[in-house]
């Protein structure tokens, strides 16, 4: 067809740009038409181009059962079977919302080392970082942008345990986190003002005010990724009350 691109003059076709552009980070092929506007038949073809004439790399994993591609057309800018890029990786895999102290306390790396492979890394669109006033958070580049916030929350030791209680008990009173957290009622204020600005839970109004989660399947299904374990121990020794300014 003559509207189909050859490998040499895919600069001059106009949804070849378009896809190069916005694929400076991993993306599937829904998130690429989304974006461009491109029908999705359209990106499958050219995706095939441009993977086969190397100009995407082309990344793959299995997220419950279901098997993802995303593409992405960063050069490397490391040696993947460097036992240092592995390493953090694995780090940031398995602690997803991590922060860069947390890294360099389990990882061990110097500030400069750990400091440049992280910076590669993003660069490549091995890992995402979200950048806040206070904090810095690493996240695996599979995983969606919309469980960031909850992800961040669960790294917050009150956030995470009221968020626990209302993924197990489906809703909760002011009194219940009090109980649940043993923290000064400021805090626990902030915090639920938080995660309701964040539409991560919502207050019931009635008789018996009480707070639940806006979406409990969205939420159990982030707890499910993640081991009991690497729950508990999803906290950055950060104070509650100052860690949302």
């Amino acid at each position: 067809m003559a509207s189909e691109i050859n490998h040499c003059g895919y600069l001059g076709d106009k949804y070849a740009k378009l896809i190069l552009k916005v694929t400076s980070a991993p993306k599937s092929v829904s998130e690429i038409s989304n974006e461009t506007g491109i029908p999705i038949g359209t990106v499958y073809r050219r995706l095939e181009i441009l993977s086969n004439a190397g100009f995407l790399k082309v990344t793959g994993y299995v997220e419950n059962g279901v098997k993802w591609k995303t593409y992405h057309n960063r050069p490397r800018r490391y040696n993947v079977t460097n036992p240092r890029i592995s390493f953090l990786l694995d780090i940031i895999k398995k602690n997803p919302a991590i922060s860069y102290r947390n890294i360099q306390k389990i990882s061990g790396y110097p500030f400069g080392t750990l400091s440049n492979s992280l910076s590669n890394l993003e660069k490549d669109s091995r890992i995402i970082v979200k950048r806040s006033t206070r904090r810095t958070h690493y996240f695996p580049a599979h995983i969606s942008s919309v469980e960031y916030p909850v992800l961040i929350n669960l790294r917050k030791e009150t956030a995470k345990k009221i968020i626990k209680f209302l993924a197990e008990n489906q809703k909760g009173t002011y009194l219940d986190f009090r109980e649940c957290t043993n923290k000064a009622p400021s805090t626990i204020s902030i915090t639920l003002t938080n995660l309701v600005e964040e539409k991560i839970i919502k207050r019931i109004s009635g008789f018996k005010p009480h707070f639940e989660l806006v979406d409990p399947m969205f939420v159990q299904n982030i707890l499910r990724k993640i081991s009991p374990s690497n729950i508990d121990k999803m906290k950055d020794r950060f104070a509650d009350t100052f860690s949302y300014f």
